[in-house]
């Protein structure tokens, strides 16, 4: 099995194990393998799409075994996207594509603990704007979206703190335990 794909697979596990495992709200690998693919796997496509087949396959299994049993009257059929699932995808794409932008010519970890901060907040940003627009809780005007970020401050600590984590455990073993050399577009 060459390289890559090794890669790939690993990050595959990581982080639908992370997202089934108990965890605190948004403290998942997401958004770290969001930036890691970014900056390693090369082409801007497999980067784009590790991080959506994660998303995909663990909310299959949570929506369709975990949630389904636990809320029997809830979910009656089949999920395949929750709703408000868009908002996530468009997250974790943005963040691709800033990580792609942030490591374009060099990783190193100051870079590494600014990537994840910044993909914690254009994942916070962009998912609780979806929540705002498409939800009945908060009224469609200002007050309303600054009720919905106000609301979503504890999830973005977890976000943070995740992300950082993930981050550096990930670049920190590839940069410096196996070496691995960036795959600049």
């Amino acid at each position: 099995m060459n390289q890559t794909r090794t890669i790939i697979i690993s990050l595959l596990i990581i982080g639908i194990g992370s997202r089934l495992i108990p965890h605190y709200p948004n403290f998942t690998a997401l958004g770290a393998i969001s930036l890691f693919g970014a900056a390693f796997l090369g082409r801007r496509s497999v980067a784009l799409i590790l991080p959506f087949m994660i998303l995909l396959i663990s909310d299959m299994i949570l929506n369709n075994l975990i949630y389904a049993s636990a809320y029997p009257n809830d979910i009656s059929q089949v999920t395949f996207f929750y709703k408000g699932a868009i908002w996530t995808y468009a997250a974790l794409a943005v963040i691709v594509l800033f990580g792609h932008t942030l490591f374009r010519n060099s990783i190193s970890m100051p870079k590494v603990f600014g990537g994840a901060i910044g993909a914690a907040l254009i994942f916070f940003l962009i998912s609780n704007f979806g929540v705002w627009a498409m939800s009945t809780v908060y009224p469609l005007n200002l007050a309303g979206l600054l009720a919905c970020y106000t609301a979503g401050l504890p999830f973005l600590v977890s976000q943070v703190l995740g992300d950082l984590f993930f981050s550096v455990a990930l670049f920190g073993v590839a940069l410096h335990v196996f070496q691995l050399k960036p795959k600049m577009v």
